[in-house]
């Protein structure tokens, strides 16, 4: 089994436990004043497992077919498994510094890991075409990697966010710095070097803000 199947299917067969048993869901969705005060820190990686719902499994989903194989022909299954889980991490612990300020900041899904090998799949391949979903219009994959960088950020800006956008960051931010340092210091073409400055560097600027 590779690994783009084992992650699809584990938050599939997680969404349908999580909806049998919402005691589940509770247990297992970040949560920054269980994490602070209760020590829970099963919490920074376990949000990957259960879902707000089957469409955002989907969304997620889909992502994971399409970018999983790129990462897993590139590494291997393993290396791509724990590259996934880096950037979960990363993505709840951005979400931790971000929503400090907020008494209980709560949030699900694998979207830290999934963006992660995004934008890992995205140094890979720069000049690949990717279009928004549903929307047949294809761009360059280093500058899709770009605006979902700044775009992101820009979202976390915006009142009544209920999606976490500081998790989708993280995961983009720890994928980058994966790619990079895999590829090595200078990168090898214009395109890379403009993705590290522009889609991977702003999250480091927000991240200490």
């Amino acid at each position: 089994m590779n690994i783009t199947i084992l992650l699809i299917a584990t938050i599939v067969i997680m969404q349908g436990l999580a909806d049998s048993k919402p005691e589940l869901l509770q247990k297992l969705m970040f949560s920054s004043e269980r994490i602070r005060n209760h020590k829970e820190y099963h919490r920074l990686i376990s949000p990957f497992l259960v879902h707000s719902g089957w469409v955002h499994v989907l969304m997620n989903g889909i992502a994971l077919y399409y970018f999983t194989p790129i990462v897993e022909y590139a590494f291997g299954v393993a290396p791509t498994f724990l590259f996934f889980l880096f950037s979960v991490f990363g993505g709840s612990l951005l979400s931790l510094r971000a929503r400090r300020r907020d008494a209980d900041y709560l949030a699900v899904g694998a979207s830290g890991g999934v963006s992660g090998l995004v934008m890992i799949s995205i140094f890979l391949g720069p000049d690949m075409g990717i279009g928004l979903f549903l929307i047949p219009v294809f761009i360059p994959a280093y500058l899709f990697g770009i605006l979902f960088s700044l775009a992101s950020i820009g979202l976390t800006f915006l009142p009544n966010n209920h999606i976490s956008h500081e998790g989708h960051l993280g995961g983009l931010f720890i994928g980058g710095i994966i790619a990079i340092v895999a590829m090595g210091i200078p990168l090898p073409t214009y395109e890379l070097n403009l993705l590290a400055l522009l889609g991977v560097l702003p999250i480091a600027a927000f991240a200490v803000k």
